[in-house]
């Protein structure tokens, strides 16, 4: 691309060198002035070019780091696309995982902090077996080289305008190159995804509220799913007070059914007094757990009357109870 100030600059240093020349040569001198003359014009030259260069280099670093950062924050999108927006949603507004398109939290984070994060993951500090989000980084066991994980830097960095002022960076937000990105690579996930962020994060409630005993197995995900390694099914299911639940793993590893203390998936507290099968004892393939709603559950979360549980050994294994007396 052909950059206007550095073009017209080039422009002004040649005009100045051929009218500096044209009048070292019609000047009514004889040869040494002329010599003189021309010896102090080119001094002037020089001095006028030092700086000039100074300034069209500045603008060169200048443009190639909007190009830097603008290729870095495509590349962003692209990871994100693949490997994020189950979590955290389609445009980064949030969905299992937390806000980060935006978000005054994830802003006033410093870069190394948030550097950190990507790469390393989030623990719960009363289980650090536990984590609230994996590790992303190759160095901590994710599939992510250092430089994917500055693209992603940049992907977030790219929704907060005060910072992008601070640090001399410019373009629109990343974020909203990700949903055609991720329609154009698996249109059927695209389609589930919006569907579920429409409708909540687990999707509308399977309606067994006639039945005083209802059934909900852990088995393989479907295609498209974020549970791994296995999925509870359904993922909400309304039921009534009193209604007996009954867990079955039919998958092939342990899993546990855990509630969960609030909604807040990224920063979960168990809720043992509603339920919590344990992960000493944890459901062992084709073994079951059960449980009965209880009031104290319908009162649990008072505004939506759900209680959302996942499995401990699993923490992307989340599901919800829609709970009606």
């Amino acid at each position: 691309m052909i950059d206007p100030i550095q073009t017209a600059i080039n422009l002004l240093v040649i005009v100045i060198a051929v009218g500096a020349l044209l009048f070292v040569f019609y000047s009514r001198t004889n040869a040494v002035e002329k010599t003189g003359y021309g010896a102090l014009i080119m001094l002037a030259v020089v001095s006028i070019m030092i700086p000039i260069f100074w300034i069209v280099e500045t603008n060169n670093e200048a443009v190639a780091k909007a190009q830097q950062h603008t290729t870095s924050v495509q590349n962003g999108a692209m990871l994100y696309a693949q490997y994020c927006y189950q979590c955290h949603g389609t445009k980064g507004q949030g969905h299992t995982g937390p806000k980060i398109n935006g978000n005054p939290a994830v802003s006033n984070l410093t870069d190394a902090d948030l550097l950190r994060i990507i790469s390393a993951g989030v623990y719960d500090t009363s289980n650090l077996a536990t984590p609230l989000m994996p590790a992303w980084s190759d160095r901590y066991g994710g599939p992510l080289t250092d430089d994917d994980i500055q693209y992603l830097f940049d992907l977030i960095r790219s929704s907060d305008p005060a910072y992008l002022q601070k640090n001399g960076l410019s373009g629109p937000n990343g974020f909203n190159q990700i949903p055609n990105l991720i329609q154009s690579q698996n249109p059927t996930a695209y389609q589930t995804a919006v569907a579920q962020e429409s409708t909540g994060q687990f999707g509308n409630p399977v309606d067994m509220t006639k039945q005083n005993k209802v059934t909900i197995d852990m088995g393989a995900p479907p295609a498209g799913a974020t549970c791994t390694p296995a999925c509870f099914a359904p993922l909400n299911v309304k039921v009534k007070v009193g209604t007996t639940i009954t867990w079955v793993n039919k998958s092939t590893t342990p899993h546990t059914v855990t509630a969960i203390q609030g909604t807040d998936v990224s920063n979960i507290k168990i809720a043992k007094n509603i339920f919590d099968s344990g992960i000493s004892n944890a459901i062992t393939p084709n073994a079951t757990y059960s449980y009965t709603v209880t009031a104290a559950a319908y009162n649990f979360n008072p505004k939506t009357h759900t209680v959302v549980y996942y499995c401990q050994i699993h923490p992307s294994m989340l599901a919800e109870l829609t709970i009606v007396q």
